[in-house]
């Protein structure tokens, strides 16, 4: 997962990685503090005596288990290296399960080489994978030791001695409902179709408990959706350009009485999800050291704060807050946490100290398209011994053209830092303006 860093210089603030705060808050939507991780118990299993027993649903049918380290998830293959190092290939399919211990659907994207798995099988067709579930997310070291080359060719299919006995699993049997065609956005075509809203009358089941309604629990579809709605904004963005001006300033006074420090304009290029800052001109002049050692500055993947605060190795704990209206559009609004245990928010001080604090916020998700549209977040405690005790980011985003599509990216972001036990801070007022596909015949050279 990538990290992301606020690097601190003086009385400025470089923001690093994803990065991308905004302004005023919307009234009543301050995010909560704290930090609550989700835990995955155990998932309940019967045992295999309750072998092909049927029910009013469906018919259940006899699992057997392999557990392991993921090597490799492919579009149909799944490589498995149990802990005697035994190297197993299963096939995947369209109806494949992929779940947490919970018994929580999760995406197969978000499955990295490294991860333990119990990739659980038909006593019947021992070589298809009917249901993956997550035990646990790869340490470094595993995934390091699991990202290194293998023989596919020696991988075999499993046998009897390599599984053990997972319970039943229920697999229905009534013909699958006709999907209605989604209508809902046809009289907006600025709106991209990036994911529809889950179907109310969809259902989740989970072994060995009834079959819960999706519609029972919304906020977690909400979420879901907004997961999914993001990861079609990573498969499809283009490659693009886009001039960033950032306007910098700093206060010594409480209130505050913010001062001009200067004007930063570049062009950002975006390419496979990589950024490059050129044609940086500081006050209208060409910079003559990195733009990053003149002050506050933000870089970094533009999908880096959307993507690791949805990602469920983040274990954001969600909490409903009352909906709101951005942009003339109704939006979901949700407070959330993130315990220290799993931040990725990296915060650099000039001295070379560096914290990665648990952080908290809101986020707003739009009810006709399930996209992000802002997201606040603010730094918990920060080291006494650190240089500065406050850190605040927002990042607004707009549905923007590019190419004849539309998609939701950042229009306006803020930065806000303090030093420790003074009124003395720094904002940065970010603008994105005139973004345009980057050519496939264009060119850019990344530095290291």
């Amino acid at each position: 997962m990538a990290r992301r860093r606020l690097v601190l210089v003086g009385l400025l603030a470089v923001a690093a990685s994803g990065q991308y705060p905004p302004g005023q808050y919307p009234p009543g939507t301050a995010g909560g503090p704290g930090g609550i991780s989700l835990p995955m118990p155990k998932l309940p299993g019967r045992k295999s005596k309750d072998k092909d027993t049927s029910t009013a649903n469906g018919n259940r049918v006899a699992l057997r288990a392999a557990e392991g380290t993921l090597r490799e998830l492919g579009e149909k293959d799944l490589y498995l290296e149990t802990t005697n190092h035994k190297l197993l290939k299963f096939r995947t399919l369209a109806k494949t399960q992929f779940q947490n211990k919970k018994g929580e659907q999760v995406r197969d994207s978000l499955l990295k080489p490294g991860d333990q798995l119990s990739v659980q099988v038909n006593d019947d067709d021992p070589e298809t994978a009917v249901r993956v579930v997550l035990t646990r997310a790869g340490t470094e070291a595993e995934r390091t030791a699991a990202g290194r080359p293998f023989d596919h060719e020696s991988a075999k299919a499993p046998l009897e001695a390599d599984t053990h006995s997972a319970g039943t699993m229920q697999v229905a049997t009534a013909p699958p409902v006709e999907a209605k065609p989604d209508t809902s956005r046809n009289s907006d075509p600025e709106l991209p179709a990036t994911v529809n809203p889950a179907p109310a009358e969809q259902t989740h089941t989970v072994e060995d408990a009834k079959t819960v309604p999706l519609a029972d629990r919304p906020d977690e579809d909400i979420i879901t959706a907004a997961r999914d709605a993001a990861d079609h904004l990573n498969d499809g963005l283009p490659n693009f350009i886009v001039q960033q001006n950032t306007s910098r300033y700093y206060t010594t006074t409480q209130p505050a009485r913010w001062r001009t420090v200067d004007v930063v304009t570049a062009e950002v290029v975006s390419v496979g999800g990589k950024e490059e800052y050129r044609n940086i001109m500081v006050n209208g002049k060409a910079s003559t050291q990195p733009v990053e050692k003149s002050g506050s500055w933000s870089t970094g993947e533009f999908q880096t704060t959307l993507e690791t605060l949805l990602s469920r190795y983040t274990a954001a704990d969600f909490r409903r807050a009352n909906d709101v209206t951005l942009g003339g559009r109704p939006a979901y609004a949700y407070h959330f946490s993130v315990r220290q245990i799993h931040s990725t928010w990296e915060i650099r001080a000039e001295d070379g100290s560096k914290a990665t604090p648990a952080y908290s916020g809101t986020i707003w998700i739009d009810k006709g398209t399930h996209n992000v549209m802002r997201i606040e977040e603010q730094a918990g405690p920060l080291p006494s011994g650190f240089p500065f005790d406050k850190a605040e980011t927002v990042i607004e985003y707009s549905f923007i053209r590019i190419d004849g599509n539309t998609y939701p990216l950042p229009a306006h972001s803020e930065i806000l830092t303090c030093q420790r036990g003074s009124s003395t801070c720094t904002k940065n007022d970010i603008n994105f303006q005139n973004y345009r596909r980057f050519g496939a015949d264009s060119t850019v050279t990344f530095g290291k």
